[in-house]
C-alpha cells in the first residue's frame, strides 16, 4: 500500500521538470502511447503526493497522432535524432539538462538488438547523453534484451551502469540484468500499461460467454503481415503469418456465435509496411462481414474498445495488454521473448508463440479458448490482479525517489 503524504495546495506546489525519454504522445504506435500515458500518470501521482507540480518533457519520436490531452499535465516535446544527438548545443541536449530527473522506457522493447542496429545505437546514445547532462536517469519498466552480439551486450551494460535504477517487466529480462552485473540496481515489476485508464462496458459481466453471441477481436500486425526482410530484424517465425491470419478469419467468421472485429493498434499512414489499419482495410475488402472501427484517437480509446470484446487475439503486445488489463480473455500471438516473458511472468498460459508454434498449434489454442471462454476470462482477471500487485514495486520506488527530490528541492 502506498504511503500517504501531506501535499501543499496546488498554488504552493513547486514545478518539477520530468523527462520522459523514448516516450511519445504522438506516436502512431499506440503501444508507445499506452506506455507514455500510463507512466506519466504513475509518476505524477507520486510527484503530487510530495508537493510537486509535474511538468513532463517528452523526448522521443513524433508521429501523426496527438493524444497529449490524455496525460492531464503540462507537456513539451523534443524529437530524438542523430543530428541533434551529435550537437551538444541542440534543443535535445538543452532539454536533457533542464530536467530534474529522466525516466527512460526505451519504447518498451527497443533496448535490444532484435531490431536494426541503427535503432539500438540511438537508444544507447540517448542514455549517455542523459548522463553527460548530469541528470538522474531511471530505466522505467521495459524489456531488457535480448542482446545477440558481444558488442551489444557490452554497450548495454555500460549504458545501464549510469542509471540510478533499472526496472524489468518480466523474469527473462530480470535474469539478464543479473547476468550483466546489474542485479544490485535492478527490480522486477510489470508493464506500466497495466495502469492505463479506460472506460469499461456496462454489460460485460452479464454476457453469456458459454452460449450467447460473443465479440471477438483480432489485431493483425502490419509489421509481420507485410514484413520487409531487408530492414534487418532478427524476428524468426515458425510458420506463415499471413496464412495464419487468413485461417483465423475463415474459422472465426464461420463460427455461429462470433462477431469478428479487426483492431489496428499501430497506425502510421506514412509507413504502409507497418500500418495495421491498411492491412485491416485490405482484409475487410475481402471479408465484408469483418467489423473495422475508425482509427483510434489514442491508447485509452483503443483500450476501451478492446475492453468491450469477449476474446482478443493479436501480435501487437500492448493491444494484448489492453485486453488482459481490462479483464478480456486473450490469446497473444507473440513474435518475440517480450510476449512469453511478460505473460509467463503473470502465470497466464494462453500465449501462442509464433517463433516455435506452427499454425495448426495456434489454431488449436484459439479453438480451445473459444470452447472455454469463461475460464479463459477468469485466468485473464487473475493475471491482471498479479500485474497490479507487481506494479506496487514501481509505485514504491517512485514514492521513495520523489520523496528524495522533495528533500533536495527544500
Amino acid at each position: 500500500m502506498n504511503a500517504i503524504h501531506p501535499s501543499p495546495n496546488k498554488a504552493e506546489r513547486k514545478a518539477l521538470n520530468i523527462g520522459l525519454l523514448w516516450h511519445s504522445f504522438y506516436s502512431d504506435n499506440l503501444g508507445v502511447g499506452a506506455l507514455t500515458v500510463a507512466n506519466a500518470r504513475l509518476i505524477a501521482e507520486a510527484a503530487e503526493a510530495h508537493g510537486f507540480a509535474p511538468q513532463f518533457h517528452v523526448i522521443g519520436s513524433r508521429g501523426g497522432c496527438d493524444y497529449s490531452a490524455e496525460c492531464g499535465y503540462p507537456t513539451s516535446f523534443t524529437n530524438v535524432g542523430y543530428k541533434a544527438m551529435l550537437n551538444p548545443l541542440s534543443a535535445l541536449h538543452r532539454r536533457l539538462r533542464a530536467c530534474d530527473i529522466i525516466f527512460d522506457i526505451g519504447g518498451g522493447d527497443s533496448f535490444s538488438d532484435i531490431y536494426p542496429w541503427s535503432r539500438l545505437r540511438l537508444i544507447l546514445a540517448s542514455k549517455f547523453a542523459a548522463r553527460l547532462a548530469g541528470t538522474a536517469l531511471v530505466l522505467s519498466p521495459q524489456t531488457i534484451g535480448p542482446f545477440h552480439t558481444r558488442k551489444a551486450r557490452l554497450a548495454a551494460r555500460a549504458a545501464m551502469a549510469m542509471a540510478r535504477h533499472v526496472f524489468a517487466r518480466d523474469e527473462a529480462s530480470f535474469a539478464l540484468l543479473d547476468e550483466l552485473g546489474m542485479g544490485g540496481k535492478a527490480s522486477l515489476t510489470t508493464d506500466v500499461a497495466f495502469a492505463l485508464p479506460f472506460t469499461p462496458p456496462a454489460d460485460k459481466q452479464t454476457r453469456d460467454l458459454a452460449h450467447g453471441p460473443i465479440k471477438v477481436g483480432l489485431n493483425v500486425s502490419g509489421l509481420l503481415f507485410r514484413r520487409d526482410l531487408s530492414r534487418g530484424d532478427r524476428i524468426a517465425l515458425a510458420d506463415d503469418y499471413p496464412a495464419l491470419i487468413g485461417a483465423l478469419i475463415d474459422r472465426l467468421l464461420s463460427h455461429p456465435r462470433v462477431e469478428l472485429h479487426l483492431v489496428p493498434h499501430v497506425i502510421p499512414a506514412h509507413a504502409p509496411y507497418e500500418d495495421d489499419y491498411a492491412v485491416a482495410e485490405t482484409l475487410r475488402r475481402d471479408h465484408p462481414r469483418l467489423v473495422l472501427p475508425p482509427r483510434f484517437s489514442g491508447p485509452s480509446q483503443a483500450k476501451s474498445y478492446i475492453a468491450g470484446l469477449d476474446l482478443f487475439m493479436g501480435s501487437r503486445m500492448h493491444a494484448t495488454i489492453a485486453a488482459l488489463s481490462s479483464g478480456t480473455a486473450v490469446v497473444p500471438l507473440g513474435y518475440s521473448r517480450k510476449f512469453t516473458g511478460l505473460f509467463g511472468s503473470l502465470g497466464y498460459r494462453w500465449n501462442a508463440d509464433l517463433t516455435c508454434d506452427d499454425n495448426a498449434t495456434i489454431l488449436a489454442k484459439v479453438e480451445a479458448a473459444l470452447d472455454n471462454l469463461p475460464a479463459v476470462r477468469a485466468e485473464a482477471e487473475a493475471a491482471n490482479a498479479e500485474a497490479q500487485r507487481r506494479l506496487g514495486a514501481y509505485r514504491a520506488f517512485l514514492d521513495q525517489t520523489l520523496a528524495g527530490l522533495r528533500l533536495h528541492h527544500a
